[in-house]
């Protein structure tokens, strides 16, 4: 009892200058007799020899006397041995704790740190240290953003999936982009999917991008909340990846936000015919001739002329037959002349004699010879006297045998000059005294040597 009794009356100044060899003989009883001012006087050597034991026999009190400087020289089987563990060191104590002894802690430690309010104490120093397993929800919840900050891509990677759900948009906020790219998949459909959703809101447009494959994890809520901002910043991998089940909410303000780069990616199938409507004639005009064909007829029937105008001559090749139908006159007219001449034969023929009717001067020019084989009887029936008018000599050379004769008087007298020449002798076999007689002076001027096959209609017995 004589050295508890010669400890107790120990001033700072002398503690201060025991050496580590008697500190560390010390028994439990010894170090317990010095009062708490005495305990504070410690430095980080004396503090590193004490016993177990004697670290073991201090109260709270004691153990939060314990001076910030001294606690670089605490042991982890000195932690280990106080009562109640890490949860006894107030705010200043902590921040003072060696990394070392930080990354030995237990899962069970960080818990009761953020149980008691204490583990925003943990410098980002600190925090960075603990393996992502030592996170439980308690202690993700309780990590302030500048905490949240340091977490890396291998911490976020250990997170356990109800730790990885428990991060809040302030911490989402803030996680670098390598740590979200690290969120497992299952976490990303935790995270954000139904009422987590509203996080999404907390990320900016190079986190979403982190996210990578893992974005097809959302559902139609999770989707539907990406922002503008999000769907602009996709990757083209992550857009072309998406189905209908993330974009099922898109509006059109997210529709739109996709970009040039990005158009060529969109699973356009995967939108719906409304959404597939909302496409602006910028992103029209990007469209592919897969994508062109994935558009339902519905959505095609109902795109403005602006929007056709916008389809470029090589993604027309993508239309399908039913898609030409829905084609009204002033769908057909809005057509560019490229994309006008690249229409497939299939989908000349299957366009309606409305359509047909609405081709002006210049796209009439503009017909292939093959697409004016293409023309069904209907619609060469459907031209108009302008129409006539602006057709070639080669486009009436290429009019199947019998269409001449479906014109009107007025539209034999349409015929150009230039094209006159055209007809054949079997065709003018086939017109009638009204359309012969319609033939102007100009008309016979140009027939030349010709003349002789509209006399020798006039004389054939089977023309009326």
């Amino acid at each position: 009892m004589a050295i508890d009794s010669f400890m107790s009356k120990l001033s700072v100044s002398q503690v201060k200058l025991l050496s580590t060899a008697s500190v560390a003989g010390l028994s439990s009883t010894a170090i317990n007799a010095l009062a708490s001012d005495r305990i504070a006087a410690l430095s980080s050597g004396q503090l590193a020899v004490v016993t177990t034991d004697a670290i073991a026999g201090l109260d709270t009190a004691k153990i939060a006397a314990f001076s910030s400087s001294a606690l670089a020289g605490l042991t982890a089987a000195q932690l280990g041995a106080i009562t109640n563990g890490i949860t006894n060191f107030e705010e200043s104590q902590l921040k003072a704790l060696k990394t070392d002894i930080i990354a030995g802690l237990a899962e069970a430690d960080i818990t009761a740190l953020a149980t008691a309010d204490k583990l925003d104490a943990l410098t980002t120093t600190q925090i960075a240290v603990l393996t992502g397993d030592k996170f439980s929800t308690d202690a993700i919840i309780d990590l302030t953003t500048a905490q949240a900050s340091k977490l890396t891509a291998t911490q976020v990677t250990a997170l356990t999936s109800d730790a990885a759900a428990a991060l809040t948009s302030d911490q989402l906020d803030v996680l670098t982009t390598a740590a979200i790219a690290a969120l497992e998949t299952a976490d990303v459909a935790a995270l954000f999917n139904g009422a987590g959703s509203a996080k999404l809101a907390a990320l900016d447009a190079k986190q979403i991008a982190a996210l990578g494959s893992d974005i097809t994890e959302l559902d139609s809520v999770g989707g539907g909340a990406l922002s503008a901002v999000h769907v602009g910043g996709l990757t083209t991998a992550q857009l072309g990846a998406l189905t209908s089940d993330e974009m099922a909410g898109w509006t059109a303000t997210q529709i739109n936000a996709i970009g040039s780069k990005q158009i060529t990616s969109l699973a356009i199938g995967e939108l719906t015919s409304t959404q597939q409507n909302l496409l602006t004639s910028t992103q029209v005009s990007g469209l592919t001739s897969t994508q062109i064909g994935a558009v339902t007829s519905d959505a095609f029937g109902a795109w403005s002329t602006d929007n056709l105008a916008a389809i470029s001559s090589t993604a027309i090749a993508g239309l399908t037959t039913d898609q030409a139908a829905t084609l009204a006159s002033a769908d057909v007219n809005a057509l560019n002349l490229k994309a006008l001449t690249a229409l497939s034969t299939a989908n000349v023929a299957a366009l309606t004699t409305d359509a047909i009717a609405g081709l002006g001067s210049a796209q009439i020019k503009a017909l292939t010879t093959a697409q004016i084989v293409a023309l069904t009887t209907d619609q060469v029936a459907a031209l108009g006297t302008d129409q006539i008018a602006a057709l070639s000599s080669a486009q009436v050379t290429a009019l199947e045998s019998g269409d001449i004769a479906l014109f009107s008087t007025a539209e034999v007298a349409a015929i150009s000059t230039a094209a006159i020449g055209a007809i054949s002798s079997d065709d003018y076999l086939t017109l009638t005294n009204d359309q012969l007689d319609a033939i102007s002076s100009d008309q016979v001027a140009a027939l030349k040597d010709n003349v002789n096959w509209v006399i020798a209609a006039y004389n054939d017995t089977t023309v009326s």
